[in-house]
């Protein structure tokens, strides 16, 4: 996965263009950002929130499933014969109660699964373990306890779990050590793939590591009793993923409690929520296009001598579209395309012309930027390393080797891979190179010196073009990242398409040119749907604004901004953007950690927008972002956001900056890094939103985790030669809004004095604020109202007397849920007992327009529909 930060050991027997987001077409110019706040990294919850009640079943298999990136199995053998040895690395793993023949000693196999991605609501109704047995037995089997003690696969030996540490009872056997009880036996009398299925009590263990996952410790797999015949089975190390050990796991989460209906129709959703996307990215929606007369079909397995037709495709990209006509359509089948558009072979090329691109009926096609390397071409440099020529001139739009990569991390830059302040995080100092390396379908992390070379990791020797890796590629399949951009639709070919086609793995950059994305369109009016953007360097894809259409697409793992857009500010209010993104997954962006401290050219988000002249995102869900949910800034005027579901990014939920004319209406907003909201623009409407902002992990009181921000930007339309920012913050209307908070509740800030005068002060962002519902879980302070002095004001009723505003507001500070269905259990609907039922406000036509609602009187307070509900 894009440069994810882990060192990926595997197994036991038992993973934009910045600001600006600039066309080809368009200036391209760094944007200022106001983002010098750091930026928590926290962890995140499953991506599985939006699961319906039962019954679920997810399987756990290195590099197959819940997705390809997945790497949470951990395993390796104890030895009784060789106490002190690691064997965490193994292909394979044993059990045996008499190794050495006749010494009868043991030999013992502990594997663990990470299933953090149950929800830990999940009632767990059945388990299976399957593994593939190379050595079957004859005697009476071996049984599986679970684990009660901590471990760590490349230190665990048959006298210790992990260095300094000490089992109760050598080999694990003590009664801290494990359970008394087994919960399954493994006793295959044949090779082949043998399935258990576990106990009762091994239901209840993985229960208890659902609930709690620092619980999980996992099994080991021990004799029943002496045995002389031992097994043997495939490790999570195996080269073929599929013969990997593999836990299912069945399970049923909570129904909805069923609330009353409301004596009116409720609103109506404005879509189909996106509940059926994988959030992982690692398969694309399932399809079936209508294939027209005459289109152009691929395959993986074609000859681009052939004609193009059903019976005779064409291999490459670049053939099809010279086959095809201006208006016509390509075909993909199904199958991995290690390609690009590319009329020299060498560099990117852009397609003039107006096409269709789509997967064949039910097929998954892929576009993949990686090539695999043979392991003929590594060479043992004699230091545990592995190594061959490697040169990529044309990464970073042709300019790779113009400017040494440590130098684009100093100010000022102009790339041309990064901006100077983006690629500062510590744990990932080499963000600034798009370079990726791939070993069974794994991200090898890249460091900064050949020293730092281990197993898991690369090096790339810019200067000597060599590539280095700390895994013997023997045995392994390598991948490493080619191609920098798949497909560039150039400012011509209006109208294109892009239907059900999967895109991973290009090497783009984190800088604003035409390699910032995997997959660039540049042109107006595209319509881009049932498609997956994921695991680039960079960004996945950047979007012309002008009429185009994201919808129904995953934008997942991808190392910078998932998508980017850059409207048409400069050229006048008359040029409309009207950018439509709906019922999207954009799910845990920014994995090479852009942005950390970032100064000037700040952007790092699942979706980045700015300079937008109208644009709807609705029916969206942005989950894990390092940085904000969706933020559109600079300029943007008519931003519509509306009915979506951002949580657990680390910064922000919903973002509108120096903007004007926004609404940002029925949104869910859960537990988000610094703040739910962020408004710094004018005119803006933040009606019926439900904000919920507590940390769900240690710190139920971490005052990070605020409510809505709304403050004044320090920069200003015509100072300082500002031009394309909105007015100064006015006008705002926070209405019929649910709060609920575990820090801060509200922040408010007018503008930095000095050099960016005129501001404006907190008692003139507003023109209404009230009908609001607030729950202070631990009588959190209320408000921040930072105007000519730094204030807090602990209840609505103090606010209410000091400025007039909030005097409908529902202020509750202690005692339970107040609000909702089931807090707790994240079902987020108003209870028909609470006070917040029916007792909104009015909304404005505009507002209710969004929603696309004809009801604008007697709603409830609180986000009306979202993703899920």
């Amino acid at each position: 996965m894009s440069k994810k930060l882990r060192n990926l050991v595997v197994l036991a027997a038992v993973s934009a263009s910045v600001a600006c987001g600039a066309g080809i077409e368009d200036s391209l110019e760094p944007c200022e950002s106001d983002c010098a706040e750091p930026v928590e990294d926290m962890d995140v919850p499953s991506d599985l929130e939006s699961l319906v009640a039962g019954p679920n079943t997810l399987a756990f298999q290195n590099g197959v499933s819940p997705a390809a990136s997945y790497v949470g199995t951990a395993d390796t053998t104890i030895q009784q014969n060789a106490p002190t040895s690691t064997d965490g690395a193994n292909v394979v793993m044993k059990a045996d109660y008499d190794y050495p023949t006749s010494s009868k000693k043991s030999v013992e196999g502990l594997m663990r699964f990470d299933l953090a991605t149950i929800p830990t609501n999940g009632t767990v109704t059945s388990v299976k373990l399957t593994l593939n047995v190379t050595n079957p037995t004859s005697g009476a089997g071996y049984a599986l306890y679970p684990l009660l003690r901590a471990w760590t696969e490349s230190q665990a030996t048959w006298n210790v779990p992990a260095t300094s540490k000490a089992w109760a009872a050598a080999g694990a056997r003590g009664a801290t050590d494990r359970s008394a009880s087994s919960v399954a036996t493994l006793a295959p009398t044949a090779a082949g793939k043998v399935t258990l299925t576990l106990n009762a009590a091994g239901v209840a263990a993985v229960q208890a590591w659902v609930k709690n996952p620092s619980a999980n410790f996992g099994l080991v797999l021990d004799a029943l009793n002496y045995n002389g015949d031992g097994v043997q089975f495939d490790s999570a190390n195996a080269v073929t993923a599929a013969n990997r050990p593999k836990l299912a796991v069945a399970f049923t989460l909570p129904a909805p409690p069923v609330t009353p209906p409301p004596p009116t129709t409720p609103p109506p959703t404005t879509g189909s929520a996106p509940l059926s996307l994988d959030p992982s990215g690692a398969t694309i929606p399932d399809t079936n296009y209508a294939i027209p007369t005459g289109a152009i079909f691929m395959s993986p397995s074609g000859n681009d001598a052939n004609t193009g037709t059903l019976a005779a495709p064409v291999k490459t990209i670049t053939k099809a579209v010279a086959l095809a006509p201006v208006g016509g359509t390509i075909v993909l089948r199904g199958g991995v395309y290690r390609d690009w558009y590319s009329t020299t072979g060498t560099s990117y090329a852009v397609v003039a012309k107006t096409l269709t691109y789509q997967a064949y009926p039910h097929e998954q096609a892929w576009f993949d930027g990686t090539d695999m390397i043979p392991t003929a071409n590594w060479a043992s440099d004699g230091a545990n390393h592995f190594t061959m020529a490697w040169s990529t001139p044309h990464f970073c739009d042709g300019k790779y080797y113009d400017v040494p990569l440590k130098s684009q991390s100093v100010s000022p830059n102009s790339g041309p891979c990064s901006h100077f302040d983006n690629s500062s995080d510590p744990l990932n100092p080499m963000a600034v190179d798009p370079q990726m390396v791939f070993i069974d379908n794994v991200y090898q992390h890249q460091v900064q010196t050949l020293a730092e070379v281990a197993p898991g990791s690369f090096y790339y020797d810019w200067s000597g073009r060599k590539l280095y890796l700390g895994t013997n590629p023997s045995g392994h399949t390598v991948e490493v990242a080619k191609r920098n951009v798949a497909l560039i639709i150039g400012g011509t070919a209006t109208k294109s398409k892009i239907l059900g086609i999967g895109f991973r793995r290009y090497a783009a950059n984190q800088y604003h040119n035409a390699t910032a994305a995997q997959v660039y369109v540049g042109a107006a009016g595209v319509i881009v749907e049932n498609s997956v953007f994921t695991l680039s360097a960079g960004a996945g894809l950047s979007l012309q604004p002008q009429g185009s259409v994201l919808r129904n697409s995953v934008i997942a793992k991808n190392g910078y901004s998932g998508a980017a857009g850059n409207g048409h500010f400069r050229s006048g209010p008359t040029v409309r953007d009207d950018m439509l993104i709906e019922n999207n997954v954009v799910n845990d962006n920014n994995t090479e950690r852009y942005g950390t401290n970032c100064s000037a050219s700040c952007g790092q988000a699942g979706i980045h927008l700015a300079h937008m002249n109208g644009y709807l995102a609705r029916n969206n869900i942005f989950s894990n972002n390092r940085g904000s949910g969706i933020w559109c800034d600079l300029a943007c005027t008519d931003g519509v956001m509306v009915n979506n579901y951002s949580h657990h990014n680390t910064e922000l939920g919903l973002f509108y900056e120096v903007s004007d004319k926004g609404i940002m209406a029925s949104n869910l907003l859960v537990t988000n890094g610094i703040e739910a909201l962020r408004v710094a623009s004018a005119n803006t409407k933040v009606f019926n939103n439900t904000i919920i902002n507590c940390t769900d992990k240690n710190d139920p009181t971490n005052p990070k985790k605020q409510g809505p921000n709304v403050y004044d930007d320090r920069r200003s339309f015509g100072v300082e030669g500002w031009t394309d920012v909105g007015p100064d913050t006015a006008n705002v209307q926070f209405v019929n809004n649910i709060v609920v908070g575990c820090g801060l509740m509200f922040k408010t800030a007018k503008a930095s004095s000095g050099t960016f005068p005129p501001n404006t002060r907190p008692p003139q962002f507003f023109s209404a604020f009230d009908y609001n519902a607030y729950f202070r879980m631990n009588n959190q302070q209320f408000i921040n109202w930072k105007d000519t002095s730094d204030l807090y004001l602990k209840s609505v009723a103090e606010f209410t007397a000091m400025t007039g505003f909030e005097s409908h507001g529902i202020d509750v500070s202690s005692g339970t849920d107040p609000f909702f269905v089931d807090l707790a259990k994240g079902n987020y609907e108003v209870r028909a007992d609470s006070a917040a039922y029916k007792s909104g406000t009015a909304i404005p036509a505009d507002v209710a327009k969004a929603l696309n609602i004809t009801t604008t009187t007697g709603l409830s307070r609180g986000a009306l529909t979202w993703p899920g509900k």
